[in-house]
């Protein structure tokens, strides 16, 4: 479903963005529209690899594992405090 949206941005941007999507034979909509979509995919993209890398770690600790102290112990080797 399709919904009107205001957004403030540089005129100078606008002009740019305009030529942009006429030269593509785009709407500017659709090119913002679209460059949205990719930043939206290169978040859920670092969403599954960061699920991914702590499925790996959740792989090989113990079940009895005190994650309070990990976290800990991760903060105080980061910040040493």
């Amino acid at each position: 479903m399709k919904t009107k949206l205001t957004l403030s941005i540089d005129k100078e941007i606008i002009e740019k963005s305009r030529l942009m999507a006429q030269n593509k034979q785009l709407s500017l909509s659709f090119l913002i529209e679209d460059l949205l979509n990719k930043e939206i995919e290169k978040d859920r993209q670092k969403q599954l690899a960061l699920i991914g890398e702590l499925q790996g770690i959740a792989g090989k600790v113990s079940p009895e594992t005190d994650w309070k102290q990990v976290i800990r112990e991760s903060a105080f080797e980061k910040h040493g405090k």
